[in-house]
């Protein structure tokens, strides 16, 4: 099973996707912003979801998934902090099942330019893989991500790079200003590929009304959101197919409401079913 991605948020529903080929990705990931600048700082906080799967494709492959994802993030003054946890039980077509637990961290820089970052991965009960590593940026966002597990592995960077937080801004911003298609190169340290070029067809602006029926009137989930579909290629990669696709519903402060992620064969659905305020610690 491929990696379940850190970055989430919301469901896309009917939203087409848009996808640069080769040669244009590169290019628009070269002139993406290092630093983008945001409208208004990503709200700290805890979200929980609970995992299902949507669809599955004939043939061998996943038939039953189930499980839950605590993500969170918090301000912690010159950076942000993330911590995602994902539980996941899987039934195949032959009768095997698998259970997949996660644990993943992070902390990157407000200006964009470094990044640490661990990542713990058990299949049924056994360690899988365990890495952990940093991101250096210059200012044009080129550099280089180092992770350390059974063995070192260096990726130099392209200009134009951006880490997670970075790349949720920018996307945000992109929104508000009504650009319809955003690309950059995004490496946060949850794939350990390295970076990838992720292409986002972006919808305008809709409304809906909270996704929880009780929640802290501080942890808002409802009001206006953007439907986006991302779309993740290795970098190394000139394939037209993406290794993997992101569909999100994303307030302006961050908070994603629902999320679907299809892996060509599956695709799991991400439910929101608690939030609550994180207190940034400035």
């Amino acid at each position: 099973m491929k990696s379940m991605r850190n970055l989430c948020a919301g469901v896309v529903v009917g939203l087409a996707l848009t996808v640069a080929p080769p040669s244009e990705r590169s290019a628009s990931a070269a002139a993406a912003p290092t630093v983008a600048k945001p409208h208004q700082p990503l709200a700290s906080h805890k979200a929980i979801y609970e995992l299902t799967l949507l669809r599955t494709k004939p043939g061998d492959g996943v038939r039953a998934a189930r499980g839950s994802m605590i993500y969170t993030l918090a301000d912690r003054c010159e950076g942000y902090t993330i911590e995602s946890s994902i539980a996941m039980d899987l039934a195949f077509a032959d009768g095997n099942t698998q259970k997949v637990d996660q644990r993943y961290a992070s902390w990157e820089a407000k200006n964009g330019r470094f990044s640490s970052f661990t990542m713990h991965t058990l299949e049924n009960g056994k360690p899988e893989k365990t890495y952990r590593g940093t991101i250096t940026l210059k200012e044009d966002g080129s550099g280089t991500a180092t992770y350390e597990g059974e063995k070192t592995v260096s990726f130099d960077l392209a200009p134009g790079t951006l880490l997670s937080t970075a790349h949720t801004i920018a996307l945000l911003e992109s929104a508000a200003a009504g650009k319809k298609f955003f690309s950059s190169a995004v490496i946060d340290g949850s794939f350990d590929q390295g970076p990838f070029v992720v292409t986002a067809a972006i919808a305008g602006s809709r409304k809906a009304a909270a996704v929880l029926k009780k929640e802290d009137p501080a942890a808002v989930s409802g009001g206006a959101y953007f439907p986006m579909s991302l779309a993740y290629f290795p970098a190394a990669s000139t394939a037209p197919i993406p290794e993997y696709e992101l569909g999100m519903q994303i307030l302006p402060s961050g908070i994603s409401r629902a999320m679907t992620q299809d892996f060509g064969t599956f695709t799991i659905g991400f439910k929101l079913i608690d939030l609550e305020p994180v207190k940034p610690e400035c």
